[in-house]
């Protein structure tokens, strides 16, 4: 059974075997401040007062810890989130591997890897992968959340022969073979059972939203579209997009 510690009392494999060595890299947003300004990094811990002890080290060892913290209680798999926020600058490479290092010492690992946001494929944890993965400006984080944005917009119109592109203003546009181009406002992406929740009320029967469904139909391909209020559910399997009109 494990015991709590105080900060200055933990040594080296302490916390062995109770940290995973994967962690996520701005998976969850930041509480200090704009995500695009500050990175989050998320470490899953096996119980609470490790999870506390590992919170506590990070944040009075580090003097470029912007803020620690827990989550609330327990997750899903009985274990906590620790949860790290750090200015992107440029010296964030070497504010990583000081603090994983450090981490490194109280669980007796020496090597990590880390996940981009909720992407299932996770990447050894050096320098060479710090400075290709993870965004060290803002300038930086917005270009790689386009990026990711544009990968996965991709992949969900897999139906048909349409062309689909975000920019920077969260406009799609859909570009079809012998037809005109078709703009909407992305909205948001995700598993079906979540996206869904975000948007309430009933759908829309009224002749003028049905044709507007059946249109949509015709020119992206058979997915199952429903109108709700001035927005599109559009699912793909078990997984879904918001839209809304712009031109077509």
């Amino acid at each position: 059974m494990y015991k709590q510690k105080l900060t200055e009392s933990l040594r080296r494999g302490d916390l062995k075997d109770y940290v995973s060595d994967i962690f996520t890299v701005d998976r969850y947003k930041s509480k200090m401040g704009e995500d695009q300004d500050i990175l989050v990094l998320g470490f899953k811990v096996k119980e609470k007062y490790p999870a506390i002890d590992l919170m506590e080290f990070i944040e009075k060892g580090y003097n470029f810890i912007l803020d620690a913290d827990i989550s609330a209680g327990e997750e899903r798999d009985g274990q906590y989130q620790v949860f790290v926020e750090i200015e992107r600058t440029p010296g964030l490479t070497e504010q990583l591997k000081e603090l994983v290092n450090g981490i490194s010492q109280l669980c007796d690992c020496y090597e990590w890897k880390f996940r981009y946001q909720s992407t299932p494929r996770y990447f050894l944890f050096n320098e060479d992968t710090i400075k290709k993965q993870i965004p060290m400006t803002p300038e930086g984080y917005k270009s790689k959340i386009l990026e990711i944005k544009n990968s996965d917009v991709k992949d969900f119109f897999n139906q048909g022969a349409v062309e689909v592109t975000l920019d920077e203003s969260n406009n799609l546009i859909f570009k079809k073979p012998f037809a005109g181009d078709l703009y909407a406002k992305f909205v948001s992406i995700g598993k079906y059972k979540d996206v869904e929740k975000t948007l309430p009320g009933a759908i829309s029967l009224d002749e003028s939203s049905q044709s507007q469904v059946l249109f949509l139909n015709k020119y992206i391909g058979n997915y199952d579209i429903h109108k709700i209020g001035n927005k599109f559910l559009i699912r793909n399997g078990n997984d879904a997009i918001i839209i809304e009109k712009d031109r077509w």
